[in-house]
């Protein structure tokens, strides 16, 4: 590489300067922000509850704008990904000039293939496109590799630098690869092209790399060449890349399909009889998952076919069965039978579940009169349209009632699916033997992907690692799935692991759904008693946030004024009740903050106790009225009554953007000892915010395309300053978060409603407007900024106008929603 006098450079760049400055010419080639100035950034925001008017701002970005100067490449899908023995097919290689002036490239004349006694390189390598135009023809690069510029002309081998969009800038080289004769099923390969120190790295510095013939790299135009005005070289000198297939080819493979099954407690209705358990109704929900993943070598996904089912005496070829066991205490309901999705059948059998698997039991469409129901199942005939991969289909449902003399307690459960990858007989290995997978997780094929699950058969997989069980739940082995909701496709369901809590004995397979009934007095929100939370009963909730003034950051801790809540309880029971009311220690002591207060009124009673993670609630007499620490608040209640009661917290100094949680327990004292241990109680939490929503500022570095990534969106400042150059790109993030807590029915939210955003370049300390452009403005009008309701202002900015605010208005963030506004700038 030619090496340049940098004092003649900066003569340059002063003299370009003056001419860009009179003519008003933006040019983001040439560095018009000195090294080292700071870019800063803070975004602010308002928001209601719907009642109160709340601010929020922002953490500051600081980025120190650095020198300038790349390559990238990129490779596209292979012309074939499932060849046979003797087929050919090609890989073709995007390589882009990320840099910000005119380049000519170093292209390798052999690409590195992974597996070489399988495959081998058909010929030359070939450019066959430039700037996204194929040459009329390829151009052969030999062994040796050549530049650009020699194999090119010295025109159109100097490639332009991409201008962030379209294809400008961009050199498309072909790989030509032949499958040998001895290549069998399941042989796999992957291609690259280039060859970094670290695998497919791309715009790193070629030092010490020099004499790789493999490397991609760029080569510098001599002076005038190609449209080189740059007088210097490069400053950070020689930039190569690399890249790999992310397409697996794969020799003829074996079809697999991918099955999940899924379930969730859909409903829970105890008849406003919450003392009576055989009127209550429990409604499982289920959903059938057939996955589209990308597959472990040696697989092809598949659709999802049927397999051998006995149904009405008969055995039936093609058939995907869902199975689910009856809990123990429970019976399948006389009134509400079994749902299924169109074109599935219900169907249930009375053979005992230990003695036959769901696969192999005798199934019935018709409800059994005589025996008792064992399992109840789904079948789907598949023999003419399997379930296509890539699909989810819902609308199970299965309604069950506790037996007589159930008094209470957990009913577990785990649903099972049958089915096979292609139609016919079940042959193991093949792509006929057995799909089958477990609830209580979002894992396909009960985590064993392409082996066989039947332990009946030889190298079929144990039921302790996966293999087909008889799906009689045991929450000891199977593990548990601490997942909650009614739908069973959602997030918040389906969360057994096979390591950590709640796995069980068994490392492998599904994990078991738990529901517990119980009789408990009722104690929730203002009105609302039988509230129910996240996850039960016992996590409903009344959240409130106190005001944070304007402009103050969300690192510094605030001394908030005292919040009062409204609460009520209700008798479940048939006949008058005393119902005491305690403060509880959150799940997790440190989740309220030591000196807390909490003052519980009712009926003329006063209770005051302060709070440390350590010690818990401590009862402070010289505050209190009319009770002791043995004798909390009490309300008497009438046969399904209600009473309401009040709770004061009051915070010391705390963290903002937290919720600080006071559980309170209401219960019956049939020991009179001031204490719900052992008695029939039920929990509500008052929960207070100090400030409920959060903004995150991060940043990160693009190269002036506006697409490839240099850093990543973070808030190290030193990471984002090491790489802010002029010609390259600030993409800014701020992501807003409603962390209050939501779900059940019932419970008090805090919704945020009427946000809205403002990134303003002048005020709050931002200097981002003089030094930055938008990347993307006039067209469209709002620029780069991506949002829910965007509007900008704009301004002078230097020679040109240019956005100087934006706004992003957003009408109501849900508890738990979150969203994103981001916007682009160019640093000059």
């Amino acid at each position: 590489m030619e090496t340049r006098n940098n004092k003649h450079f900066h003569k340059l760049l002063a003299a370009t300067l003056a001419v860009t400055s009179s003519l008003g010419i933006i040019t983001p080639v040439l560095a018009q922000t000195a090294a080292g100035s700071d870019i800063k950034n803070t975004a602010t925001a308002t928001f209601t509850d719907g009642t109160t008017t709340y601010n929020a701002t922002s953490n500051e970005v600081v980025i120190k704008v650095a020198e300038v100067a790349g390559v990238t490449v990129t490779a596209q899908t292979p012309s074939a990904t499932t060849p046979n023995s003797s087929d050919t097919l090609f890989v073709d290689f995007v390589i882009t000039n990320t840099g910000n002036d005119p380049t000519q490239f170093f292209i390798p004349g052999v690409a590195t293939l992974s597996n070489t006694t399988k495959f081998s390189q058909n010929g030359d390598i070939q450019i066959v496109a430039v700037n996204g135009t194929n040459l009329g023809a390829p151009v052969n690069v030999s062994n040796t590799g050549g530049n650009t510029g020699t194999l090119l002309g010295a025109a159109q081998g100097s490639i332009a630098p991409n201008p962030g969009t379209g294809t400008t800038g961009t050199v498309t080289i072909r790989v030509p690869i032949k499958v040998l004769t001895n290549a069998i099923a399941g042989d796999t390969l992957t291609v690259s092209l280039g060859n970094t120190n670290t695998a497919n790295a791309q715009n790193q510095d070629r030092t010490g790399n020099e004499n790789n013939t493999l490397d991609i790299y760029t080569v510098d135009n001599a002076d005038s060449v190609g449209g080189e005005t740059n007088a210097t070289a490069p400053i950070n000198g020689v930039r190569e890349a690399m890249a790999t297939t992310s397409s697996l080819i794969t020799v003829n493979a074996r079809q697999q399909a991918f099955a999940a099954i899924l379930k969730a407690v859909g409903d829970y209705k105890n008849n406003s009889t919450p003392n009576v358990l055989t009127d209550d109704i429990l409604t499982y929900a289920l959903a059938l998952k057939v996955e589209n993943p990308t597959p472990p070598t040696g697989l092809v996904t598949s659709d999802l076919y049927g397999t051998e089912i006995t149904v009405n005496e008969t055995v039936t070829q093609n058939r995907v069965l869902v199975s689910d066991v009856i809990p123990t205490g429970m019976q399948l309901s006389n009134t509400t039978n079994p749902t299924g999705p169109t074109g599935w059948t219900p169907v249930y059998t009375t053979d005992d579940p230990q003695a036959k698997e769901a696969h192999k039991a005798k199934w019935y469409t018709a409800k059994p009169t005589v025996g008792t129901i064992t399992r109840v199942g789904f079948i789907y005939d598949a023999s003419t349209t399997p379930i296509p991969k890539g699909t989810t289909v819902t609308g199970f449902t299965i309604t069950l009632n506790p037996q007589s003399g159930f008094a209470g307690g957990q009913i577990v459960n785990i649903a099972q699916v049958f089915g096979q990858s292609q139609p016919g007989a079940v042959v193991p290995g093949t792509a006929t033997q057995l799909v089958y997978d477990e609830s209580g997780d979002q894992t396909s094929n009960n985590n064993l992907n392409g082996t066989n699950p039947d332990p009946n058969t030889a190298g079929g997989a144990t039921t302790q690692n996966g293999g087909i069980s008889d799906g009689v739940p045991n929450p000891n082995a199977d593990g548990t799935d601490p997942g909650k909701g009614n739908d069973p496709t959602a997030n918040n369901t389906n969360q057994g692991q096979d390591t950590g809590a709640n796995v069980g004995t068994k490392p492998g397979g599904g994990e078991v759904t738990v529901f517990t009934i119980a009789a408990t007095p009722l104690n929730g929100p203002n009105g609302q008693p039988g509230a129910t939370g996240p996850t039960s009963n016992n996590d409903d909730f009344t959240n409130k946030s106190v005001v944070v003034p304007a402009g103050t950051s969300p690192s510094v801790s605030i001394d908030p004024d005292a919040i009062t809540f409204d609460n009520t309880v209700q008798n479940t029971s048939g006949s008058q009740q005393v119902i005491s009311l305690l403060p509880t220690s959150p799940g997790t002591a440190i989740d309220l903050i030591d000196n807390a207060k909490v003052t519980i009124t009712a009926g003329g009673q006063t209770a005051v106790y302060t709070y440390t993670s350590g010690g818990g609630f401590v009862f402070v007499p010289a505050e209190s009225t009319g009770t002791t620490a043995t004798s909390p608040v009490k309300v008497t209640v009438a046969a399904s009554g209600t009473a309401n009661y009040s709770v004061t917290v009051d915070l010391p100094s705390s963290p903002q953007l937290k919720g600080y949680p006071v559980p309170i327990t209401a219960f019956v004292d049939t020991a009179n000892d001031g204490s719900p241990t052992g008695d029939p109680s039920n929990i509500t939490i008052d929960r207070l915010y100090t400030n409920y929503l959060s903004l995150l500022k991060e940043a990160r570095i693009l190269e002036a395309n506006g697409t490839t990534e240099v850093v990543g969106f973070t808030t190290n400042q030193t990471a984002l300053a090491g790489v802010a150059t002029p010609g390259r790109i600030i993409e800014y993030r701020i992501t807003y978060r409603n962390i209050s807590t939501t779900g059940g029915t019932g419970s008090v939210s805090l919704p945020a409603n009427n946000l809205v955003i403002t990134e303003n370049g002048t005020a709050n300390g931002n200097t981002w407007f003089s030094t930055t452009i938008d990347s993307k403005y006039p067209s469209p009008a709002i620029g780069s900024a991506v949002g829910t309701s965007i509007t900008v202002t704009t301004g002078a900015n230097g020679a040109i106008t240019d956005i100087n605010e934006y706004k992003d208005t957003v009408s109501t963030v849900t508890p738990g929603g979150t969203g994103t506004l981001t916007f682009q700038r160019k640093i000059k």
